[in-house]
């Protein structure tokens, strides 16, 4: 029996009513409408403009591909950043402002801005000061100027909540694509650096608002982003979930089954591709896409990254060919019907793709059968552990740059024994004399 057309929009709405009045209301801006339901594409980036005068052409790259929505995961511009080599220091609320609106009015974003939908969340250089957190105290002040930037409707709940930034959008509707961006700087406990596995990262209440968020989502894809990484954690010098948080993320997402779920992350002045390791644990794949260098970039400023990087990091979540360290942005392509899939590229400056990844929905699917977790996984291993297992077997087998590493690291340590063993003796001589002409004065005056 076949439906006429009409018959089948009016079946399809009462479908789209029934769903949206079993969940929260949704304010109007929230839903993005896109140019076709059953082939959604999403862009992404992160770290633009240093100093304002980037070349930041690549954004027209963006405005090629005519995505449905691009979304920012942090560092829009840095504005604690006014001298080179980078010193970081908040500005004040009238530079700080002066630096999101030159990203904003800058004529190759002003493109992208009358091309497509534009939501997104900070990271620390526009939440404020680099590696900021929850003491932060001009975080009121740059909440309001960042909202301005990302064209924020007044009197919103993302504006008037006394809390982090985090909001949840839909694209095409509510059984399409849920994007779910989350605050990691409002109510993050520092130092990063410290993290032996506590560490608080969103704060209840945004804990309280995410479980609301993934309890009954009747969307088909979920992408939860990050202004960090949220996989990686067997990295030492750069910022990444708290293991607790994490695994508090992986319990939730494994509690409500949210299939079909892709994270985006940013941060790191490359992109590269990971995947959780261990499905048995979570129930389906879990993928992390991280994209990072809209105007700079890690080869820019970290010599024969490449090898560093590679010797260095352990193979946990990707390998070598799964980075790229070039400008570039993240494309994410769902597809629904029959063949539902999620193909994930990276886009480099020149609007070529550098890396991709194809993801069947079947791959995305919760499935209870596969759960099992007396399974041995690689990440039962103590991370830092993992890091220098990795270090150590990279000596053995003679990598050249850990061993130029290595070199530096033993060079430094030697030269600064050697510096404090010659301040010890400086000032143990220094202490010999005046103890020695203090006690000839005193020989002097009781002659």
């Amino acid at each position: 029996m076949k439906l006429s057309t009409g018959l089948c929009a009016f079946l399809l709405s009462q479908v789209f009513l029934v769903v949206t009045s079993t969940t929260p209301s949704i304010e109007k801006h929230r839903i993005i409408p896109v140019n076709d339901p059953n082939d959604i594409l999403i862009t992404f980036g992160s770290c633009n403009a240093v100093m304002g005068d980037e070349q930041n052409d690549i954004f027209n790259r963006i405005v090629d591909l005519k995505p449905d929505t691009y979304i920012w995961l942090g560092d829009v511009t840095y504005i604690d950043v006014n001298e080179m080599p980078p010193k970081f220091k908040f500005p004040g609320e009238d530079k700080a402002k002066q630096k999101f609106e030159e990203t904003k009015n800058n004529s190759n974003y002003q493109n992208l801005r009358g091309a497509t939908h534009i939501i997104g969340v900070w990271d620390d250089h526009d939440f404020g000061h680099n590696n900021a957190g929850k003491s932060f105290l001009y975080k009121n002040i740059t909440k309001q100027l960042w909202l301005d930037f990302i064209d924020e409707p007044q009197n919103t709940t993302r504006r008037t909540r006394q809390g982090g930034i985090y909001q949840s959008y839909y694209l095409g509707d509510v059984t399409k694509v849920k994007v779910i961006l989350l605050d990691v700087r409002w109510d993050r406990e520092e130092p990063f650096f410290l993290d032996f596995g506590g560490g608080e990262l969103l704060g209840e209440d945004q804990w309280q608002w995410l479980e609301e968020e993934l309890k009954d989502n009747p969307a088909e894809y979920t992408i939860i982003g990050s202004g960090i990484q949220i996989l990686a954690d067997d990295r030492i010098f750069t910022e990444r979930w708290f293991t607790s948080s994490k695994e508090r993320l992986l319990r939730l997402i494994r509690k409500y089954q949210t299939g079909g779920l892709i994270l985006l992350s940013g941060d790191v002045h490359y992109t590269e591709m990971m995947k959780y390791p261990c499905k048995e644990r979570i129930g389906f794949e879990l993928h992390e896409f991280c994209s990072s260098g809209i105007t700079h970039y890690a080869s820019s400023h970290v010599p024969n990254v490449d090898g560093v990087v590679s010797e260095l990091y352990p193979y946990t979540y990707n390998n070598k060919e799964d980075r790229y360290y070039e400008r570039n942005f993240g494309k994410v392509r769902l597809t629904f019907g029959e063949k539902r899939s999620a193909k994930i590229e990276a886009i480099n400056y020149y609007g070529a793709t550098v890396l991709e990844r194809e993801i069947p929905y079947e791959d995305l699917i919760f499935d209870e059968s596969i759960i099992d977790d007396s399974s041995s996984c690689v990440v039962d291993t103590f991370n830092h552990l993992r890091f220098v297992k990795h270090f150590i077997h990279s000596l053995a087998v003679g990598r050249p740059y850990i061993w130029l590493i290595t070199f530096g690291i033993v060079w430094s340590i030697t030269l600064i024994i050697t510096i404090l063993r010659v301040l010890i003796r400086v000032f143990s001589w220094l202490l010999k004399r005046i103890i020695s002409q203090r006690q000839a004065n005193q020989k002097i005056k009781s002659d």
